[in-house]
């Protein structure tokens, strides 16, 4: 009876010895887990200020390309300030005759 006593007792300490160890290879495993997903929630921080970045200064060149003038407005207005130009000549040798 103390023999087999003592064989249980030695298998209940075993499987306490398995037991502890898949508790701490669970547990470094879990370390690792947690320790990823601080990780990439960090990334994902990173990211969305990058997108919200990316996102202003897309607004910014629509409003850029709105304001710039085409090939079309430079020739008109170009033309149009060569006009006054010449007037103001004209007036300038009225005025000096």
């Amino acid at each position: 009876m103390a023999a087999n006593l003592q064989q249980r007792i030695e298998k209940i300490e075993a499987k306490a010895a398995l037991m502890i160890e898949r508790y701490e290879l669970m547990r470094q495993a879990r370390q690792r887990a947690e320790a990823k997903v601080e990780e990439l929630v960090s990334e994902i921080g990173r990211l969305e200020r990058t997108i919200a970045e990316m996102s202003r200064q897309i607004e910014y060149l629509k409003v850029a390309s709105v304001m710039s003038p085409d090939h079309r407005d430079v020739e008109a207005t170009r033309a149009v300030l060569s006009e006054l130009v010449r007037e103001i000549d004209k007036c300038i040798n009225q005025l000096s005759i």
